[in-house]
């Protein structure tokens, strides 16, 4: 398994598995951040989850590409939303200043961020160090 940087892993997933399990096993390998879409050597993409691999033509040694798509995600708080890019620097906030939609006073702060927490009135940003 290859990401297009050149990271390379080595994944061994029994015969009978899904695609499914393949996919889960190359985001736990490649990290959680990111939502993976694999392609095989062929240019087929692996998108029927429940396909067997076999199935799916997935053979002992076969080269396949996981390409990263980055999760948009979405909180609100009573009166404001903040979508943002796991580990991406841009949080977007729209609604009551008040409720948190304005970030722009702390936005040079939301580097790498990984999760964004709502309460009532307020967002919280979980950042890798």
């Amino acid at each position: 398994m290859a990401l297009p940087s050149g990271k390379r892993n080595q994944l061994a997933i029994l015969e009978s598995s899904k695609v499914g399990d393949l996919i889960v096993l190359a985001q736990e390998s490649f990290g959680q951040g990111f939502r993976l879409r694999l392609v095989t050597a062929e240019g087929h993409v692996l998108s029927d989850h429940v396909k067997s691999l076999q199935a799916a033509g997935i053979e002992d040694g076969d080269n396949i590409t996981a390409f990263a798509q980055q999760k948009v995600q979405l909180a609100s708080t009573g009166g404001a939303f903040a979508l943002w890019r796991c580990g991406g620097d841009t949080v977007v906030t729209w609604g009551a200043q008040d409720s948190g939609g304005d970030v722009s006073a702390v936005q040079d702060q939301l580097r790498s961020v990984q999760q964004v927490q709502a309460s009532q009135m307020a967002f919280a940003a979980g950042i890798s160090l």
